[in-house]
């Protein structure tokens, strides 16, 4: 993990230097293929705060994904070359009117969103901080919500007041174990011991939806920093945790087959669901 880990900041800082000579620049309002394969990019943001209490919008970025511009603003033409297997990459690059070191004294954080039309759920989201060399700094880009996308930023101190923000994300492929609809028939037809516990980590309910029998106990157990709530969508009734602070559970047992959607009363984007049969 740590060597692929240093591979993939090489590589951010190579593509970083390439941006910033060639002076390309992407479109904020155009839309072009994302590092998903969708018709929409991902908006991005530096915002205050960290990642766990994220701010206000202080600097709004260029979707990630979106079109490609040279420094006189014309679109560049994109040409699929290659292997398909290669892993595609979404790509933004903003200049902000602020210094880097204002930027990081100021605590912010790079947050992605899956869409414009689903703007409240965050698939990736690094803070601003780490090791500044010279008048440059990268930094990662860790997953949100099981989105399955993850990258890095690197970001240029122009020397003139303004800073390049270059950002990276990419969706994991061939990574993953068995999909989580394959747990039942590994077990034999039926459901799987291991799907009564649910981690609260990195601000996303793991795993995402439980399947699982009737009478079963589901726990959930906090494992962030920040307080999160399990509760059940659809108004008054059903599952109610309260306030989940770190290492806190909670423990519901489903007596009535259906499906029960649940989300986090202080972070409305994380969403889980449990399916009982």
């Amino acid at each position: 993990m740590m060597k692929t880990h240093r591979r993939c900041l090489s590589l951010v800082a190579f593509i970083a230097a390439f941006v910033v000579v060639s002076g390309l620049t992407v479109s904020a309002d155009s839309r072009g293929t994302s590092a998903h394969g969708d018709a929409s990019a991902h908006p991005a943001h530096i915002h205050a705060g960290t990642c766990v209490t994220l701010g206000d919008v202080v600097f709004p970025l260029s979707n990630v994904g979106g079109e490609m511009m040279d420094a006189a603003g014309t679109p560049v033409a994109m040409k699929e070359t290659g292997p398909t297997t290669a892993i595609p990459v979404g790509v933004s690059v903003t200049t902000v009117a602020a210094d880097l070191n204002t930027i990081i004294a100021g605590g912010h954080a790079i947050n992605i969103h899956e869409s414009a039309e689903n703007i409240g759920n965050y698939i990736a989201c690094g803070d601003i901080g780490g090791n500044v060399m010279g008048s440059d700094l990268a930094i990662g880009l860790g997953e949100l919500n099981d989105s399955g996308y993850s990258g890095a930023a690197w970001l240029h101190d122009n020397g003139d007041g303004t800073t390049t923000v270059s950002v990276f994300l990419t969706e994991s492929h061939g990574e993953e174990g068995p999909a989580q609809g394959d747990a039942t028939a590994a077990a034999g037809g039926d459901v799987a011991a291991a799907g009564t516990a649910v981690e609260i980590k990195n601000f996303s309910f793991m795993p995402a939806e439980l399947d699982i029998a009737v009478g079963t106990t589901v726990t959930w157990t906090n494992a962030d920093s920040a307080p999160h709530t399990a509760t059940q969508a659809g108004g008054s009734g059903g599952f109610q945790s309260g306030k989940l602070d770190q290492s806190a559970t909670f423990s519901f047992t489903f007596d009535t087959a259906g499906s029960f959607e649940y989300f986090c009363e202080f972070h409305p984007n994380m969403k889980g669901t449990v399916v009982v049969r």
